[in-house]
């Protein structure tokens, strides 16, 4: 066991190389000149677009107060008992469309009106907002869809409340703002929370293809495949699309050996990946859209995911052959869901047999 532990250090530490000298890992948001939004993607490519505009990836960041499931829930309570904060989730007094977080300590007071609320509610939601003098920030607290409850935001818990203005929220300055963003809009990160457009929010057709307004104008002057002016992810070969998607999902780490010794890797798919036999001995078949369509949801059953195993588990060779255990729920053997942050897991994307965990 100790040899084999060894010799997958020495292959990790080979492979750091290659990614050293792989190139930006970054991809900044598309420029804003040429843009079409969503609506003028749909009439060309609309089985894509009804399903795409429903999806997780579009419903990355929403208004707070056009949030159905939120807005259903409140008002929502939660009680700091280590800081003696009592939170409050509900709508605005006296407009009643608004949302905000209340913390209260004894006879005082803060508030944070929310403006954004950040995941598609999978996990969870955390909001951002802004307080009376026009700061932002984070909410210090976020609702979970395990306990359909609020709690201390991830992260929140090691930074200390020095006074009543660190009760509402992890305060942002522009870097940290325009951190927070990027990954949850198609187009206006320059722009301030209460300037971004409800149709550039959330992760749309043209944050992952390019702007589309070349593109229809090739179309429709019928120009080749060739000439089209359009970003395609779905062809990019295994590395590049684990950069690509890893942009938002992180990318490989420049030493993948630091990701077996940090268990936090498991949250971000392309740096586990990039650790297992199958990702090295595919020549390029597995990669991000060999087992999830960006488009779509992500897929919970076991169902689906034992189907694209087997589309490379199926010969007799010693690297496709079939698991001789099971062809049933390969997952929950190979690529276990692990605990990590606030009311949350995470499948582990270094596929492995169980015995090298």
């Amino acid at each position: 066991m100790f040899l084999k532990q060894i010799s997958l250090l020495f292959v990790l530490f080979l492979r750091m190389e290659v990614y050293l000298n792989a190139g930006p890992s970054s991809l900044p948001l598309p420029p804003n000149d040429g843009f079409l939004g969503s609506q003028g993607c749909a009439p060309c490519h609309r089985e894509i677009a009804d399903v795409q505009l429903k999806s997780e990836h579009a419903r990355t960041l929403r208004k707070a107060n056009a949030v159905p499931e939120l807005l259903q829930a409140l008002p929502l309570h939660f009680s700091d008992k280590t800081n003696a904060i009592e939170y409050r989730l509900e709508k605005s007094a006296p407009s009643d469309w608004e949302v905000d977080l209340l913390a209260l300590k004894a006879e005082s007071s803060e508030k944070l009106e929310l403006m954004w609320a950040f995941g598609a509610g999978r996990k969870g939601m955390t909001f951002v907002g802004r307080n009376a003098v026009g700061e932002y920030g984070q909410g210090r607290v976020s609702w979970y869809q395990r306990i359909n409850a609020l709690d201390i935001t991830t992260g929140a818990e090691r930074e200390p409340i020095r006074n009543p203005h660190d009760w509402t929220a992890q305060w942002m300055g522009q870097k940290e703002r325009e951190e927070c963003f990027a990954c949850h809009l198609t187009r206006g990160l320059e722009l301030l929370p209460e300037a971004i457009q409800e149709n550039d929010a959330g992760i749309q057709c043209e944050r992952c293809h390019g702007p589309g307004q070349k593109h229809v104008e090739a179309v429709t002057e019928g120009k080749s495949e060739q000439g089209l002016s359009i970003r395609n992810p779905g062809k990019f070969n295994a590395d590049e699309q684990l950069r690509f998607c890893g942009v938002c999902h992180r990318t490989p780490l420049a030493n993948p050996a630091e990701a077996v010794l940090d268990k936090r890797t498991v949250r971000f798919p392309a740096q586990r990946l990039v650790l297992s036999r199958c990702y090295d001995e595919s020549e390029g078949k597995l990669k991000c859209t060999t087992c999830h369509n960006p488009h779509e949801n992500l897929q919970e059953s076991s169902v689906y995911y034992d189907a694209k195993c087997g589309s490379c588990h199926a010969g007799t060779n010693s690297i496709a052959r079939r698991c001789p255990v099971s062809n049933r729920d390969c997952s929950s053997c190979h690529m276990p869901r692990v605990a990590l942050m606030q009311h949350s897991d995470f499948a582990d994307h270094w596929i492995r047999k169980p015995a090298v965990r």
